[in-house]
Formats: C-alpha cells, sequence, structure tokens
C-alpha cells in the first residue's frame, strides 16, 4: 500500500487536505500521518469518509499554522492537546503522537505527547485502527499487525486490559465485527468477557455515542453481540431478544424509507429522528423499568427523552379501549402523547389499530379546529369560563367524527350548545 491508494479512495478535497499538512511537515521537518480508520478502510478498499492526521509536534500549533496558511477554522481540545481543523466542507482531526495511561478503569487517560509514532500506536483500541501512512514521505508503519489481522479478517485488541482501560471498545467491536464481516479474535473475547464489568462506570455521554453510531448501520446483530456478551446485563438494564430486535429494525428502515410517519414537525433533527427510532426499538413495550433505566443513564435530548417517557404508557394501552370508539375519542386518548412518542408507537406497536391511531393523531385529528373561538363565544353573551372549553372541544369532536361537515352545520351546533349553557337553560 502507498499513500497514491489511500488518496484513490478520497475526495478531492481530502486530497488537498493531505497535500496541505504534508507540505507544512516538510516546512517544519517534523513528521506528519494519517492513521486510525482511513488507513484500515484504504486496506479494506472502501471509501476513505474521514482522514485524520497525527503529527510528531503540537498538533494545536500545526492545526493553527494549516489555517494560517490555508484557511478554514479551527476548534481546539486543549484536554487532550488535539485539534480539529474544517475546510473545504471536511473536517480533520489532528493529534500529537502520544501516549495514555489509564489511572482506573473507564477514567479518562493522562497523555503524554512528543512520542515516536511507534509508540503512539500501540494505545489504539485494535489492530485494525493502530496503522499509519507517513505522508511527507510515503511508508506504512504497521507495527501490530493490522494489515495481517485485516487480512485474516479478525478483529483484535492490543492488550489484556485494553477493555478496562476503556470499556467503549466492547461496543467498538461489536460494531465492527456487524461492518466488516469480522470474527473476534478468541483472546480478545477473553479480554472483553472480563471488561464488561466496568461498564457502569462509563458515562452516559460516552455509552450514548457509541450505541447511537450503530443505529446509522446494521443495528441488530451488533445489538445482539452486546446481548451476547452481557453489556446490557452489565448496565442492568433489560432489551428485547434478538428475533424481536431484528424485526423492529427492519420495519423501522422500511417505515423511514417510504416516510409515511412526516417527521418533519417533530422538533428533532433528522439525525435525532435515527436515535429516536433507535432507542425505541430497544425500549418500546419493555416496561417502566426499563425506561426509567435508560433515562436515568443515558443525557437524551428533551424531545428524545419525552418520547421514550411517552412509550411507556402508549405500548401499555389496551387495544380493546380503541375498538368501536369513535374518532374523537381515539384522538382524546392519543392527544396527551407527543409528536415522536406517536412516532415510535406507530413503528413498533404490534396492535394494527393503535398504530393506524397514532399516525392518524399526528398527520390529521389533532390538526381539526373548529372555526369558532372564544370570541365568537363572547359575542354571544357567553361569559370566560369552563363552558367555552367544553363548547369549543365538543365543536371539535363534532367535526372528527362527521357530525359536522360545513361551517353552516358548526354554527347550528354552536347555537344549540350556546342556548343549552345559558343560565336557566
Amino acid at each position: 500500500m502507498d499513500a497514491t491508494r489511500l488518496l484513490d479512495s478520497a475526495s478531492p478535497e481530502q486530497r488537498e487536505a493531505v497535500k496541505r499538512v504534508a507540505e507544512l511537515a516538510v516546512a517544519r521537518g517534523v513528521r506528519a500521518y494519517v492513521a486510525g480508520g482511513a488507513v484500515r478502510d484504504a486496506f479494506l478498499g472502501r471509501p476513505v469518509t474521514d482522514i485524520d492526521f497525527v503529527v510528531a509536534a503540537d498538533a494545536i500549533d500545526f492545526a493553527r499554522g494549516l489555517a494560517l496558511a490555508h484557511g478554514g477554522e479551527i476548534v481546539v481540545h486543549d484536554r487532550f492537546g488535539t485539534a480539529t481543523w474544517t475546510i473545504d466542507g471536511h473536517r480533520h482531526d489532528l493529534a500529537s503522537t502520544r501516549t495514555e495511561r489509564y489511572p482506573r478503569p473507564a477514567a479518562l487517560p493522562e497523555v503524554t505527547t512528543g512520542v515516536p509514532i511507534e509508540a503512539d500506536l500501540p494505545r489504539r483500541d485494535f489492530s485494525l485502527n493502530a496503522m499509519a501512512l507517513r505522508i511527507d514521505a510515503p511508508e506504512v508503519i504497521d507495527p501490530l499487525g493490522g494489515a495481517a489481522d485485516i487480512q485474516a479478517r479478525r478483529v483484535r485488541a492490543l492488550h489484556p486490559r485494553s477493555f478496562a482501560d476503556d470499556p467503549t471498545r466492547i461496543l467498538r467491536a461489536a460494531r465492527y465485527v456487524v461492518r466488516f464481516g469480522f470474527a473476534i479474535d478468541p483472546d480478545t473475547l477473553a479480554w472483553l468477557a472480563l471488561g464488561v464489568r466496568h461498564l457502569p462506570l462509563v458515562s452516559g455521554e460516552r455509552l450514548k455515542y457509541d450505541i447511537e453510531r450503530m443505529f446509522t448501520e446494521r443495528a441488530e446483530p451488533a445489538l445482539a453481540l452486546l446481548a451476547e456478551w452481557g453489556v446490557f446485563h452489565a448496565l442492568g438494564v433489560p432489551v428485547p431478544e434478538p428475533a424481536a430486535l431484528r424485526r423492529r429494525f427492519e420495519h423501522m428502515r422500511a417505515e423511514m424509507a417510504h416516510c409515511q410517519f412526516p417527521t418533519d414537525g417533530l422538533g428533532l433533527s433528522p439525525e435525532d429522528v435515527v436515535n429516536a427510532a433507535g432507542w425505541g426499538a430497544l425500549i418500546y413495550n419493555e416496561g417502566g423499568f426499563a425506561i426509567s433505566r435508560w433515562i436515568d443513564r443515558i443525557p437524551f435530548p428533551i424531545a428524545v427523552r419525552d418520547a421514550l417517557v411517552d412509550s411507556g404508557p402508549l405500548s401499555t394501552l389496551s387495544a380493546n379501549v380503541l375498538r368501536g370508539a369513535s374518532v374523537s375519542e381515539m384522538s382524546a386518548l392519543m392527544r396527551g402523547f407527543s409528536g415522536a412518542g406517536l412516532l415510535l408507537g406507530f413503528l413498533y406497536d404490534s396492535d394494527a389499530l393503535k398504530k393506524r391511531a397514532a399516525l392518524s393523531e399526528w398527520i390529521e385529528w389533532r390538526r381539526v379546529r373548529p372555526f369558532t373561538t372564544g370570541d365568537d363565544l363572547r359575542v354571544r353573551g357567553l361569559r370566560p369560563g369552563p363552558d367555552y372549553g367544553r363548547i369549543l372541544g365538543r365543536l371539535r369532536d363534532a367535526w372528527l367524527d362527521g357530525e359536522v361537515r360545513s361551517v353552516d352545520e358548526e354554527v347550528m351546533l354552536l347555537g344549540s350548545l350556546v342556548t343549552a349553557s345559558a343560565p336557566g337553560a
């Protein structure tokens, strides 16, 4: 492998970024590398989506030099001595070569920078990510056998304490096994089994990040692996059986592709819609305990959290209550749920009538309003009070149930309702 092969998989903007980093490295007399996923994907013949750089120098100062010479924006991460350079619509992370020491399981590492690249690579998670390509003088550095493991189609951790140092590597291992169709190395699996017990020490934000990465890929086999490895047991949360997860994610992808449930009014970004649906697949109909455990652990955005809370009473709402009910009665049952909560009911409830009711409430029923307003009631001599809500609600129900179909019919019904509300009536 050489630089040409990696760059052939990159976009023109990414190739230009590599060229600029190489030029600055030569000008400053430092070594610069592409490391991690880009090198791995080039070996696999996959498209290179992100190119991250490692420099044997102060990465923050190096990034500022790039911005000074070529423009773009720099975001500095002082805690780890890293920076992100955004230019031509692409984000590039720059890090100094470094070693890491974990003072205790699941803790953030203590970092020492300025080491040779050969000392930097062993800190990484798996051998397939522990390769680097020197770009100022093309050379592949692979001291830990990453290329051989890729050829053997295996995911291999680098040392026995890997999963105790960073238990989120367990989640990444599942993702890589599924993404690449690789097997997991037997020693790695044994080390992983010992590391699972440290997962409760991981922050909710870190768990959230790695689990949500699965939702954008083939989530169900990766989640099934996590269940098999005891991850959810260690976190103290129940999840559906693998077969149920498979059905849910397959159904979710099909429904989202057809766009039968409009999501643009949910107040969620497209990314959060996918994440809400993914968490719903894990949580829907699993009971209040599962909901509370996940919500206590994961820092969800408010709209996603509310949808998951809604999924409890919505999943337990008896479908028998809906059978034989009028449209207005069904709408009254659905009205209190958020739009994202209704989406989860539509995606995952097993009852067809409840699914239709959730969809109808979102796209039709909750939009129905009578033409009459509170001002109209005031003109008719009614004093503001409980009668306003009762009358307006009754008019809305009449439209939902087809009792009125025109403004004239609404006015006729309104007259009878006002008369019935008059003092002494």
